[in-house]
């Protein structure tokens, strides 16, 4: 059987259980004490004039921002914009000193006279050699150097007009 010890220890944990759900069970509700008002400090009113900005050191950096590169190389004449300032698409912004590729474009110009110049030089000799190959006065031979002759002359003078094109451009 349950000795005399275990029953009353049995009785003690009994008797603490009853006493602590019975101290919960406390009808009145201990009510908090609301907190105090925050502290706040006041200002006077006072009517100035306020400033419409203020000047601040920093560093702005843009949203978008692009490259640029030229499509020749030189040395710059002028800039044509402020620092600052808002610019168009096509909008010239600096000026290359032009003077060597004038002198460029005047080579190109002339490289195309003397490509023409051998060129009609050519197609005259090739005619001439047309008229002496039917009548057996000059050799095939000779006859097919000046037809490839004019042919390159004439290859020669859109060569020379390309470069005067590419040098207009760099001009431009």
């Amino acid at each position: 059987m349950i000795t005399n010890r275990v029953r009353q220890g049995l009785t003690l944990l009994g008797m603490v259980l009853l006493i602590t759900q019975l101290s919960g069970c406390d009808k009145g509700v201990a009510q908090n004490a609301a907190p105090p008002p925050p502290e706040v400090s006041a200002a006077p009113v006072l009517i100035k004039p306020v400033s419409q900005w203020d000047n601040f050191n920093g560093r702005v950096e843009a949203v978008q921002s692009v490259q640029l590169r030229p499509r020749v190389s030189g040395y710059i004449d002028a800039v044509n914009y402020r620092e600052g300032d808002e610019v168009r698409k096509g909008q010239v912004l600096f000026t290359i000193d032009d003077r060597s590729y004038r002198a460029a474009l005047e080579q190109a110009k002339a490289e195309l006279a003397r490509a023409r110049s051998q060129a009609s030089l050519a197609r005259s000799e090739s005619g001439r050699s047309e008229k002496l190959i039917g009548t057996q006065a000059i050799s095939r031979e000779a006859w097919e150097q000046r037809r490839s002759a004019a042919s390159q002359a004439q290859a020669d003078v859109l060569a020379a007009e390309a470069a005067v094109d590419m040098a207009q451009l760099n001009l431009d």
